[in-house]
């Protein structure tokens, strides 16, 4: 029989346990595939390869003026890291009308990739975009967890893989990411 100081250890142990057991939830699913803008090629957390220490994914949409407007910060980033095979980069665009996280059944129909390619492609013309794209319908930002634009994800690799270092919810700037990953990138 347990007494006194005995029961809230076992307790305590029961915890324990319930806690251990129970699956963790992820912030994003690493599963997840992206089709490029491009087509042909395809992009996942899970497939970047070892060599990468630190990644960036930045999400964007066009008509978003705050994704415009950091896109100056994002082109510097990629030019100065282009080459260095330590450091990634990838943009996944969506259209505004996707990131919907309760689309009315009957009401909106999912946005096609077809539509979201085509805003892609004229907002990459119009900047000039030489960076990789991929696109992501709404399914896809719900796995990232996605509520909006632009959403900025930062990862370094640890012995365990990549993880998620930090999540920037508005306009990125490149002293933000240099802050975030240090002088060296």
């Amino acid at each position: 029989m347990i007494r006194g100081a005995g029961w809230g250890l076992f307790l305590f142990f029961l915890f324990l346990c319930f806690v251990g057991c129970r699956e963790r939830e992820t912030l994003l699913d690493s599963q997840q595939k992206f089709e490029s803008l491009d087509a042909g090629k395809e992009f996942s957390l899970q497939e970047v390869p070892e060599s990468i220490h630190k990644l960036i994914i930045n999400f964007y949409a066009p008509d978003c003026p705050p994704c415009e407007k950091e896109i100056p910060a994002l082109k510097k980033f990629f030019e100065k890291y282009r080459n260095d095979s330590s450091v990634g980069f990838v943009a996944i665009g969506s259209s505004l009308k996707a990131v919907e996280q309760n689309p009315k059944p009957g009401k909106d129909p999912p946005l096609a990739l077809a539509e979201i390619r085509r805003e892609l492609q004229e907002f990459r013309n119009k900047f000039s975009l030489s960076y990789p794209q991929y696109l992501a319908d709404s399914a896809a930002l719900r796995a990232w967890r996605v509520t909006g634009f632009p959403e900025t994800f930062l990862f370094v690799r640890t012995p365990n893989g990549l993880r998620l270092k930090r999540k920037i919810i508005s306009e990125i700037t490149l002293e933000t990411i240099t802050e975030a990953y240090g002088s060296g990138g």
